[in-house]
């Protein structure tokens, strides 16, 4: 009886033994999965980054996009501009057909000028691969904005601009130069810009369950000051996420007004570096600017980054006059907190001190932009001159690029100066002032058109070389006290602008403006990537505020305590069947 209790016990040991052995193995395999698969997708990602790089937004080289739409359905959203119309159409995108695509007219205050021109329908598109199908996008990108380049005669305000906010080392959009045909029809020369969509969140952040807002001219709270703890009195921040993430808005502009521990809610080097990249360019139509707009909040983790959006008026489109460093705000600093409070701090002021300093040591430095200039000149020309839609002349191209030169070393030269403290870089808080002066079209005498239609108490300028080949405003603005264009190009400091009419003034409007909205009000299908995944800690690695990895990172040290407690209790028992097994034998012996 004692022989086979001792037999029952050594199966026993035995089968527990293997089990655990199964176990600790199964424990390192999926282990080694998870590691694999992370590795997977980092190098998947990768490489959809790099298929993006060089098919859909290349630097070096124009591409081709020929959208084929029914000629009624064309002509109909042409004469119902303003209500952009989607209209169904087939894309051939640098060669990669898609059929289904939503097709609209898009903007702002340019698709309103555009609709006043008695002579243009130069109108900028949105290509929406999955308005029909949830599920289509072109290498993971759901939608793509084609800009008509209004009000640019250089062509490459935008693009310079989205080119050294990359360099910056902020989240940019993919965009290159393209030129789009409809009906196998030349219809002109554009910027393509990629929509901040899932892909562009996915590749920038390494989520896109973050709660993301844009700041709207239209209604309240773009100025991000503080009205109240009720989300929906933001009415100027229209939500673009599904989720809103536990209103942490509301947390962030707390404590931005009312706190000091801006780094627990704000990327603050990136906010640093988007404040920079719009004084680096003069650009006021901005957060900076009196319309309080084009730009995104996006959250991640807790912590929001601000992301940069728009810039055809770069590079002092707008006609401001020299912007103070440390007020560069159109109106009151204290009333763009997001540069008050954080230039406030020594510690911060001096980061962006060097970050503009990087830029004009660098990127912006007379020697290198000059170059850079030259060479997307050289790309793009050909198809300037080819431009059966444009809005200027060859000449006024020809023209415009060496005067972008001009402004950008008048720019660069004041700023260091400020930096060097030779001249003020503030004043007594009232803001650098400045206008909506220099937007309009005209260039040199092409044509007379309207600027910015619909704005009013804008300063305007009446040298009409003024910026890049910009002319003085026409008919559609309310010109008061309008003062003279300075000798350096730039216009003197006037009044800030007033919200354009015919706005909504809700959180969402209905017609998106310059179409940056996540059709629907959130993405077809997942909408933002749902809830957020378990064991997601901080985004991007370096973030100001201690935000660290993301993914297996934050649950690795679990994981390893886990699998030292299989590996003790196999040796356990393989110990325990060893003395059994011994015991057994000399009871056979």
């Amino acid at each position: 009886m004692k022989a086979q209790m001792m037999k029952l016990l050594l199966c026993i040991c035995s089968i527990v033994t293997i089990i655990a052995m199964v176990g600790c193995e199964a424990t390192k395999s999926t282990t080694t999965s998870i590691e694999n698969s992370e590795v997977s997708s980092t190098t998947e990602t990768s490489k959809t980054d790099d298929e993006i790089a060089t098919k859909v937004f290349p630097k070096d080289k124009v591409v081709d996009v020929k959208i084929t739409i029914d000629k009624d359905d064309f002509q109909s959203m042409k004469d119902n501009a303003s209500a952009e119309e989607i209209k169904t159409a087939s894309v051939d995108y640098n060669g990669m057909h898609y059929d289904n695509v939503g097709v609209r007219t898009k903007g702002n205050l340019s698709l309103r000028s555009v609709v006043s021109m008695d002579d243009s329908d130069r109108y900028s598109l949105k290509l929406s691969f999955d308005e029909y199908l949830s599920s289509q996008n072109l290498l993971g990108i759901s939608k793509i904005n084609l800009n008509n380049g209004y009000s640019d005669a250089s062509y490459m305000r935008e693009f310079l601009t989205y080119e050294l906010a990359d360099q910056m080392g902020l989240p940019t959009p993919g965009f290159s130069f393209v030129n789009v045909y409809v009906n196998d029809e030349l219809y002109g020369f554009f910027l393509a810009v990629q929509q901040v969509d899932e892909q562009y969140l996915e590749s920038n952040f390494g989520n896109s369950y973050g709660a993301l807002y844009k700041g709207e001219m239209t209604g309240s709270g773009s100025d991000l000051q503080w009205i109240d703890d009720k989300i929906a009195s933001y009415t100027g921040l229209a939500q673009k996420s599904e989720k809103s993430n536990d209103d942490i808005l509301i947390d962030m502009l707390d404590e931005l007004n009312n706190g000091t521990d801006y780094a627990k809610y704000l990327d603050v080097e990136e906010t640093l570096k988007y404040i920079a990249l719009q004084v680096l360019t003069n650009n006021t139509d901005s957060y900076i600017g009196g319309n309080k707009q084009n730009y995104y909040l996006y959250e991640d983790d807790g912590v929001f980054s601000v992301l940069p959006w728009d810039y055809n008026m770069a590079f002092g489109g707008l006609g401001s006059s020299n912007l103070l460093i440390d007020e560069p705000t159109q109106g009151a600093l204290a009333e763009r907190p997001l540069v008050a409070k954080l230039l406030a701090v020594d510690e911060y002021k001096e980061m962006y001190h060097n970050i503009i300093k990087d830029a004009t040591e660098g990127y912006l430095s007379s020697a290198i932009f000059k170059e850079r200039v030259e060479e997307v000149s050289a790309m793009i020309s050909t198809n300037v001159k080819e431009d059966p839609s444009s809005f200027y002349t060859y000449e006024e191209y020809q023209s415009a690029v060496p005067k972008l030169i001009t402004i950008n070393d008048t720019q660069v030269n004041n700023i260091d100066q400020q930096l060097a403290g030779t001249i003020a870089s503030s004043g007594d808080g009232s803001g650098s002032g400045g206008g909506m002066g220099g937007g309009g079209m005209g260039g040199g005498g092409k044509r007379d058109m309207p600027a910015m239609a619909g704005n009013n108490a804008l300063a305007t300028p009446t040298d009409v070389t003024a910026q890049a080949g910009q002319a003085a405003p026409a008919d559609g603005q309310n010109a008061q006290g309008a003062p003279t264009a300075s000798s350096d190009g730039q216009n003197a400091q006037g009044a800030p602008t007033a919200s354009s009419d015919g706005q909504n003034a809700q959180g969402a409007p209905t017609a998106p403006a310059d179409g940056q909205n996540f059709e629907g009000g959130g993405f077809p299908g997942g909408q933002m990537g749902g809830d957020r995944p378990d064991g997601m800690g901080g985004g991007r690695g370096g973030m100001v505020g201690g935000m660290g990895g993301f993914g297996e990172q934050s649950a690795q040290p679990k994981g390893t305590v886990k699998e030292a407690l299989t590996v003790g209790i196999t040796l356990v028992l393989l110990l325990l069947s060893g003395l059994f097994i011994t015991f057994y034998k000399r009871k056979r012996l």
